[in-house]
């Protein structure tokens, strides 16, 4: 019987015994490589090992393509491992059995990524679960994709979970401490990004521990024995590590330290979809500083190879737009990412529709914003991580509060700022909160706080609405009537008084000794960020400051809610009097 004819593509060639002997110690290396997030450096090993017959290396030549963001090599690679190991020529015949289980979730797992729907990511789940069922050197890299994937498409619970299969995959696979598949300083990043947005985690430095199992040990002080596949420097971190702990540390510091870490970080990443991540992130933060130049800059560095526009790269040009106020062309965007809905996650799909809504809203498109937050309402409170978007609901009060305003919509808004702002019961009892409409209170527990000096509430609003702010800049806003000595003793008898009731440690101060910045590090929640605040407020926003700057333009913006209030009641009564005529 003749040979089954070679996949298109892929041509047969002669191959020497040594290559065939070496072929899984390159195999080894490779994956080590790829743990490490060399990405580019483990491409040359597995293609010799994929030429020297190994069954895993053909698995996984296709997904190394796809990391590089080369999809038509990854496809091409895929469908030829595919093809040669349903032949089963290769190796004894448990090998390429195993291998073409993993290769199948290897294909999975990219098309999860492709069109990252809860239906896709369950048969992603059910491919790397039966490829994970057989001995195989792939299983700690198959989980470890799966929870990266989970964790991009806002799955944090599931994602937690690979993420711990990924952790025993390894232990038994009986790798040695001094030389694992996975390096100790990718587990500490990776728990500290997946578990950061869900428990709020305070340090992305220490192990962590999921189930009662330790978390990933630390990294020896020693030189390990292949000091080939380390980065220059063994103590050093490699790209991939580097920059989950900046992501990290950015979700939970936002500082402009985390800013510039994450980007000397992005640099020497290889991994296209972390790449993504981080130049989003970065692009984000820097476009809610203000710097919006900088933030297009940033978006578009997530590439390695050219590419075209994906539906993520509208969504996000879109977001950044909006805040520049180039409303036409972020509606633009917007539209095109929502024209391949397929291809966003839910969460990023829910986070486009209500800053779609916000875009109409501002184009006095009312009715139009109304039917998009009809969608998008539901669609966040169902969603297993809603607390991802506190900080886009955050931004878009107005558009909350005008959702609060209609009766088919009252519900819905409350219910989505209950699950972005969900809290542990012993938070909600020792949570703090404060009133701005009317008369400044702050409240713990529900129960007000006597504060000595009025200043102290408008401090506390202040560093809430503005994030990091210099000390100059808060004194210029809070008191721009007085004069600089006065302007600093209330400075710090506000911040001295905050300091007393929420804590030492409460504000972080930063920057240059001259020019310090200041952050609040306790969670306070305003009233104002509420759905229903407006309808029902009792009064001014903070009435103690002058109607200038932010103050103004916060007041505004509300007065603009109050007026679609004055015309739905309107509307109301005409109709209830329209009603009356025919009794």
């Amino acid at each position: 019987m003749s040979p089954p004819p070679s996949s298109s593509g892929v041509a047969d060639v002669a191959v020497s015994p040594e290559a065939i002997r070496w072929a899984a110690d390159w195999r080894t290396q490779a994956l080590k490589l790829l743990g490490a997030g060399r990405i580019q450096e483990a491409l040359w090993p597995m293609a010799r090992a994929n030429a020297g017959g190994d069954p895993w290396a053909q698995a996984t030549l296709g997904h190394i393509y796809a990391l590089l963001g080369l999809p038509e090599s990854a496809e091409r690679h895929e469908t030829a491992a595919l093809n040669n190991l349903n032949h089963g020529d290769s190796g004894s015949a448990e090998q390429p059995e195993s291998a073409l289980a993993c290769a199948r979730a290897w294909a999975a797992l990219r098309e999860a990524e492709l069109q990252p729907q809860q239906a896709s990511w369950e048969r992603a789940f059910e491919c790397v679960q039966d490829a994970a069922t057989t001995p195989s050197p792939l299983a700690v890299h198959l989980w470890l994709a799966l929870a990266r994937g989970l964790r991009d498409a806002g799955e944090m619970a599931q994602a937690g979970q690979a993420l711990q299969a990924a952790r025993t995959a390894q232990d038994q696979s009986g790798q040695e401490e001094a030389d694992p598949v996975i390096p100790a300083e990718v587990w500490a990043a990776e728990w500290a990004l997946t578990l950061l947005p869900t428990s709020g985690q305070s340090s992305v430095d220490t192990p962590f521990e999921v189930q009662g199992e330790p978390g990933p040990p630390a990294s020896p002080s020693e030189p390990q024995p292949n000091q080939a596949l380390l980065l220059p420097g063994s103590t050093l971190p490699g790209p991939d590590a580097r920059a989950l702990r900046a992501l990290a540390a950015l979700q939970h510091h936002g500082s402009i330290g985390a800013l510039t870490e994450l980007a000397d970080a992005l640099e020497a990443v290889e991994r296209v979809s972390l790449r993504r991540t981080c130049a989003f992130a970065l692009a984000e933060r820097l476009s809610l500083l203000g710097a919006h130049r900088a933030a297009l800059a940033a978006m578009h560095s997530c590439a390695l190879f050219p590419r075209p526009t994906g539906p993520r790269d509208w969504a996000c040009r879109g977001v950044l737009l909006r805040r520049q106020h180039h409303d036409c062309a972020a509606l633009r965007d917007l539209d095109a990412a929502l024209a391949a809905p397929h291809s966003l996650p839910t969460l990023l799909r829910v986070r486009i529709c209500l800053h779609r809504a916000d875009l109409l809203y501002r184009q006095n498109r009312v009715p139009e914003a109304l039917d998009g937050l009809r969608d998008a309402l539901p669609a966040l409170v169902r969603l297993t991580a809603p607390q991802l978007l506190a900080p886009d609901l955050a931004e878009l009060t107005i558009l909350m509060q005008l959702a609060a305003l209609e009766p088919d919509l009252s519900g819905w808004a409350e219910q989505a700022y209950q699950a972005v702002n969900q809290r542990e019961p012993e938070e909600t009892l020792t949570g703090w909160t404060l009133d701005t409409l009317g008369q400044a209170t702050l409240r713990r527990g529900g129960q007000p706080i006597v504060l000595r000096w009025p200043e102290t509430a408008l401090l506390i609003a202040y560093l809430i609405l503005q994030g990091e702010v210099t000390r100059t800049q808060a004194e210029l806003d809070l008191f721009p009537d007085l004069p600089p000595k006065q302007t600093l003793a209330l400075f710090r008898q506000a911040l001295a008084e905050l300091r007393t009731h929420l804590g030492p440690d409460a504000v972080r101060v930063g920057g240059p000794k001259r020019f310090p910045t200041y952050t609040l590090l306790v969670p306070v929640a305003l009233d104002v960020q509420r759905p229903s605040a407006v309808a029902a407020a009792p009064g001014l926003f903070l009435p103690l400051l002058p109607h200038t700057g932010w103050v103004a333009e916060r007041r505004t913006l509300h007065r603009l809610t109050d007026q679609h209030f004055i015309e739905q009641q309107s509307k109301k009564q005409a109709n209830d009097q329209q009603f009356r005529g025919y009794d």
